[in-house]
């Protein structure tokens, strides 16, 4: 009867379930490595779009030089196929038939830089994928570092875990009562400087269990994994705090220094883990309508909708108010300011836009009536588009990771088409030159007086 006595005037804390984690696929594990390599996740996205962009690089580069050359090629021809564009104005079947004829014979190829635009395309959806997976892992992962936050408050008060302080009996409406015989359907753990008790209960038909638990170790390990109940002892905890309250209200001191404890590790640590410049939460949207720590319906559909745990806490509405209730005013933040969104679209269209000019013939000729320029506009248009949708549907991690592609395949870009023609313009002088040393010995083609004087 001693323990009943002790623990005759105790109330329930609130507590949750154990927390789990989402599984990643292995290029969200690369994500993950690098941004904890470099310690700031902005940084680490950066570099890992670098990486990435690092491995497609020699198909990128045989793509540009390929597109530029075969662009070269084409003004070679120009007259050629204004020619074939006047003749067959009417007839598009027999303008691509004989356009056709002549890429073949001029070794002209518009399927050479297919293969690697295809690999892009892959790869692009590729990342899509990882950083949805990842951006799921890394909100359940700062979610789950509140709930252990809302416990550790909790646990500064519990029973220490060993054998002397573990006791078998059953549980009352006002506390637990010994069995006769000292079985029973709980273990108790308790002592006498801490003010919260621990309940673990035996599931059903396994009551006789306790009595092959000889080893202490074995109890202690047995408890340490089991799921959990605490009570508050009121006349230990008010002796500690100098306060007058009851059971009840005692649970809910402990429950509210816990809440208090969740708003302090979000505030310190929890924020700065997913902050990136201006963007309060990295892995949602860059925008005023998402906001840095998730309402329950944004948590359930974004984080929790492969996530086979919705009903059971942690994860369930009631827990997951009850953890973030002090958190309210970073429910309604505005996580962003379209900034990244702007950023992506902009980058998309410079690319299309310096693509577009290096691609002029390509374009020019493509169908008889010179549409292909207004459809290579149009593409424009519709990959903008796509690429606006993607920054508003996905994270600001993500669209870090199409700005900063965007910027290097524009910088590619330049340089490849650089270096090809200044290559081709080389070669075309060395052409030019061997004809000249055929009819001029020894003199050196300039091409500037040269061309005056042929006019």
């Amino acid at each position: 009867m001693q323990i009943f006595q002790i623990l005759a005037t105790t109330a329930k804390i609130i507590t949750f379930g154990k927390t789990d984690v989402v599984s990643l696929n292995w290029i969200s594990r690369i994500i993950r490595n690098l941004i904890e390599s470099v310690g700031s996740v902005g940084v680490g996205i950066i570099l890992f779009s670098l990486v990435l962009k690092a491995i497609v690089l020699p198909f990128d580069i045989y793509q540009r030089v390929s597109m530029t050359k075969q662009n070269a090629k084409m003004k070679e021809n120009q007259a050629k196929m204004e020619k074939l564009q006047k003749q067959y104005a009417n007839d598009k079947a027999a303008y691509n038939q004989k356009l056709m004829e002549m890429y073949k014979e001029n070794g002209i190829s518009m399927f050479s830089s297919c293969l690697p635009a295809i690999l892009s395309i892959v790869i692009f959806f590729v990342a899509i994928n990882a950083f949805n997976k990842y951006s799921q892992f890394a909100d359940l992962n700062n979610y789950n570092a509140l709930v252990d936050s809302y416990h550790a408050a909790v646990f500064e008060n519990t029973a220490v875990i060993k054998d002397e302080n573990i006791f078998t009996g059953n549980l009352t409406s006002t506390g637990y009562a010994l069995t006769e015989d000292g079985s029973g359907a709980y273990y108790i753990v308790l002592d006498d400087t801490h003010s919260v008790a621990i309940a673990v209960q035996v599931p059903t038909g396994e009551d006789n269990r306790l009595a092959y638990f000889t080893d202490a170790e074995e109890k202690i390990a047995y408890i340490t994994g089991a799921d959990k109940q605490y009570f508050v002892d009121a006349d230990k905890y008010n002796a500690a705090h100098g306060t007058a309250l009851s059971a009840d209200e005692c649970a809910a001191a402990i429950a509210e220094n816990a809440k208090e404890n969740v708003k302090k590790v979000y505030e310190s640590t929890v924020s700065h883990s997913m902050k990136f410049l201006w963007i309060k939460n990295i892995w949602q949207t860059d925008a005023s309508f998402k906001h840095p720590v998730l309402k329950y319906s944004d948590f359930q559909s974004s984080v929790l909708n492969k996530f086979d745990k919705q009903s059971v806490s942690p994860y369930d509405e009631t827990s997951y108010n009850i953890v973030t209730e002090k958190l309210g005013d970073y429910k309604t933040q505005a996580n962003g300011y379209y900034i990244l969104i702007v950023l992506s679209i902009g980058t998309i269209l410079l690319q299309q836009f310096i693509t577009m000019r290096s691609q002029k013939e390509q374009q020019k000729f493509s169908s008889a009536d010179g549409t292909g320029a207004a459809n290579q506009k149009m593409m424009m248009v519709v990959m903008t588009v796509m690429f606006a949708i993607f920054a508003f549907m996905y994270s600001a991690a993500f669209s870090i990771y199409m700005v900063t592609s965007n910027v290097v395949s524009m910088i590619m870009t330049l340089i490849i088409n650089k270096a090809v023609t200044v290559a081709m313009t080389k070669q075309e002088e060395k052409k030019l030159q061997q004809k000249y040393d055929n009819r001029f010995p020894g003199r050196t083609y300039q091409s500037g007086k040269d061309e005056k004087k042929k006019k």
